[in-house]
């Protein structure tokens, strides 16, 4: 996949989360088998970890030991 094409998508996936969800800020992680990996953190500092499917447009965070989807969001 071409390198400029995956730095536009993180960093617009990252913009939407931030809009849409109310993050403060979203640091991206790592790509693994093409779901994307973000530490997001609100206002106050507190941390969550996010994962993204950009091909199914599902968000998901961790909470309480695994992946939850977040209910009723999709990224277009």
């Amino acid at each position: 996949m071409n390198e400029m094409y995956v730095e536009k998508r993180v960093e617009d996936i990252k913009n939407v989360l931030k809009k849409d969800l109310g993050f403060y800020e979203l640091v991206f992680q790592k790509e693994v088998a093409e779901d994307l990996y973000y530490t997001a953190y609100d206002s106050k500092g507190i941390e969550d970890r996010v994962r993204v499917k950009p091909q199914l447009g599902t968000v998901y965070i961790w909470l309480q030991g695994k992946w939850r989807p977040v209910k009723g969001y999709k990224i277009k």
